[in-house]
């Protein structure tokens, strides 16, 4: 007589009954996450195959590697090894299972292989040195199990050698006392020695930065109100700034150099100014003459002080005829036009029509043709 037979009060209605909820348990805990099957299955597994053993393999994957043959490789003797299928890395890597086989064993080097990534963490090497080293082996053969005896092998050698190190530079007891006693006595010297070097050295740092503080002069900021195209101008005329603090040779000409970063500054600033105060006006007319005008003149400016005329007669005087007459016709005019920038800034406050008193139309000939006339006037304006 069957057990189902010999109980009484169960049907097969009931007997269906009770298969049914069996199903229907079992998915419930697959969906709930009952089933053993985490991340952390393949660490307590690999934990509890190191208690005890240098060596563990996965079931999965036994027969790829030989762990003795890995473990026969390490030459320190010290070396731990764990091998896991590569679907463990879906649920942890390599390196996080390196550290944390190391912080929850015995050893304090371990080398994990997770499928073909291999890495490793010590505590007897340098910081990733030992990840560095398995890294490398990844590479090394065609085999799996080739490349943990290359890392393993390396990594043991390597541990090998700083405790080889260690042991040859351990002092005695009186001559580690004496050691330490020189070191004190002379990172105190040190520190004498360095105190007034660094005062030296702040000292001429605040001397360098006033110093450039004086050859730029103020901050040179291109105002929002300026017109786009005059201030792409003045843009590149800032940028020219640069170019004249780097002029060293010859010495003339440094000071030359110098006083035209200012008229540069001068000229950046005040234009930018000047237009500012043309928007707070609302003067429409006059923004757009000044636009004309100031876009004609900077343009000017920006050619004649670049390389290939006041630039070039600074630095390389012996190629020109009269280098000194035709630097200063050009310092005239930017000083001149300088001013003029600060004569029409004064009529904006003063509610007044703008006047142009200076031209460049005579400077900016002197670039294309070096022997026109610098100051022929085709106007009633002066020309410089």
């Amino acid at each position: 007589m069957s057990r189902s037979a010999a109980r009484p009060g169960r049907t097969a209605a009931g007997e269906r009954g009770i298969a049914l909820g069996a199903v229907v348990l079992g998915v419930s805990l697959a969906l709930s996450g009952a089933a053993p099957a985490g991340a952390a299955t393949y660490l307590d597994d690999a934990v509890e195959g190191l208690s005890g053993a240098r060596g563990w393999v996965s079931a999965e994957v036994r027969d790829e590697v030989n762990v003795e043959r890995v473990l026969a490789a390490d030459p320190s003797g010290t070396v731990a090894v764990a091998v896991l299928p590569v679907t463990a890395s879906l649920e942890v890597g390599a390196t996080e299972l390196a550290a944390e086989l190391r912080a929850t064993t015995e050893w304090s080097t371990v080398v994990v292989a997770v499928g073909a990534d291999i890495s490793a963490s010590s505590a007897g090497l340098e910081r990733d040195a030992a990840l560095s080293i398995a890294n490398e082996a990844e590479d090394s053969s065609r085999t799996l199990e080739g490349n943990l005896i290359q890392a393993v092998g390396a990594i043991g050698q390597a541990l090998g050698s700083t405790e080889d190190g260690a042991a040859a530079a351990e002092p005695s007891e009186s001559s580690g006392l004496l050691e330490r006693f020189w070191r004190v006595v002379a990172r105190v010297l040190l520190v004498l020695l360095l105190i007034p070097l660094a005062v030296v050295a702040v000292v001429v740092l605040v001397v360098l930065l006033r110093r450039r503080r004086r050859v730029f002069g103020p901050p040179v900021r291109v105002s929002r109100e300026t017109p786009p195209q005059v201030a792409e101008l003045l843009e590149v005329l800032r940028g020219l700034r640069a170019r004249y603090l780097a002029v060293r040779e010859p010495a003339a000409a440094r000071s030359a150099a110098a006083d035209m970063v200012l008229a540069i500054t001068r000229i950046v600033v005040d234009t930018s100014e000047l237009f500012r105060r043309l928007a707070r006006k609302g003067g429409g007319d006059q923004i757009a003459v000044a636009e004309v005008e100031y876009r004609d003149q900077v343009s000017k400016v920006v050619a004649v002080l670049g390389e290939d005329y006041y630039l070039d007669i600074l630095t390389r005087p012996e190629l020109w005829d009269d280098p000194v007459g035709r630097a200063r016709v050009v310092e005239d005019a930017i000083e001149a036009f300088a001013q003029q920038i600060i004569e029409n800034t004064k009529q904006v406050n003063a509610s007044q029509d703008l006047r142009f008193q200076v031209s460049l139309d005579s400077l900016a000939r002197a670039t294309r043709d070096q022997t026109a006339g610098l100051y022929d006037a085709p106007d009633e304006r002066s020309e410089l």
